[in-house]
């Protein structure tokens, strides 16, 4: 656009008057066009698109990491989520204010999870091989975004699951967005499968961990994959449930090395050695998450100004 590039001109002869560093120009010239780029109409720009990955509670990384990318104006056009990453943008495509996601964050009791999550329903789960029902999640989730449907979000959104009886991804995009929720981060072997459909739906990120594939196909041109990334060297399981949910990160992990390849740029919120049920460690997550974020956002609007150039003076 013709006014974007004579204030370009303008601010650089500005710049050039002052004794600045190459670093100092940079950022100032980096701002101004962030701030032109974020107030352009949508259909001046490409179509942005952000996938969560999945990760257990160290998961609520996201959290930090969407609230830096809200003050910092990005615009979202679609969003996808797996697993914890999925929860945590069903909340945010729902308005769900992030003072009530920090809320949840540092009050997130295992007990919202299952009815089951009891020590009769343990004795259950390790001598009967009964697993866990997560219908008290869905119940959880719809009262946190108030019964909504994925059709009334604000925020394109969509979340991944897997069928255990054929390995298919399912993709929950439309009805109720907690039905979708809860399918999405059922561990298997510890929540039993949610039956829709004649499927039986599990943890998505057994098919999925960061689903860029699906947030492109909704129509995103740039997207954005932020993963919480765990250190799996630091322990060894010592639980039946942490060697269930260390085989879903490995596999997780192996899933990702292509999702990576295919976003336009991932932030990696090291989570460290944060248990994915450590319910003392959510707030740290969140942290984690924000700092990675603000680490790395002066290269994230570089990444996304220099894709948008073809669109903006076209």
């Amino acid at each position: 656009m013709k006014k974007i590039f004579f204030c370009l001109l303008s601010l650089t002869l500005a710049v050039n008057s002052f004794a600045l560093t190459s670093k100092e120009e940079d950022a100032l010239v980096r701002e101004f066009l962030w701030h032109e780029f974020v107030l352009l109409p949508k259909d001046k720009r490409p179509k942005i698109g952000v996938t969560l990955s999945a990760g257990g509670l160290r998961g609520f990384s996201h959290i930090g990491s969407m609230e830096v990318l809200m003050e910092s104006g990005l615009p979202v056009d679609y969003m996808t989520g797996t697993s914890m990453g999925c929860i945590v943008g069903a909340l945010f495509t729902a308005g769900v204010s992030q003072e009530r996601m920090h809320n949840l964050a540092s009050d997130m009791p295992l007990s919202a999870l299952s009815s089951d999550l009891t020590l009769v329903g343990a004795i259950k789960y390790i001598f009967n091989d009964k697993l866990f029902s997560s219908q008290k999640f869905q119940d959880f989730i719809d009262n946190e975004v108030g019964g909504v449907y994925y059709e009334n979000l604000t925020i394109p959104f969509a979340c991944v699951s897997a069928d255990i009886k054929t390995g298919e991804k399912v993709v929950f995009d439309s009805g109720p967005v907690a039905r979708g929720v809860r399918a999405s981060m059922n561990l298997p072997g510890i929540f039993a499968p949610v039956e829709y459909r004649q499927r039986y739906l599990v943890d998505g990120g057994v098919v999925d961990y960061m689903p860029v594939d699906i947030v492109r196909e909704m129509g995103a041109d740039w997207v954005l994959a932020i993963f919480a990334l765990p250190d799996y060297s630091r322990n060894v399981p010592s639980t039946i449930m942490g060697y269930v949910l260390r085989t879903a990160d490995l596999r997780g992990a192996y899933l990702t090395t292509n999702s990576e390849k295919d976003a336009n740029f991932v932030i990696a919120a090291r989570v460290g050695d944060i248990g994915a049920m450590d319910v003392k460690e959510t707030l740290k997550a969140v942290d984690i998450g924000a700092k990675a974020t603000i680490k790395d956002l002066a290269a994230m609007q570089e990444n996304l100004l220099l894709f948008s150039i073809d669109y903006v003076f076209k």
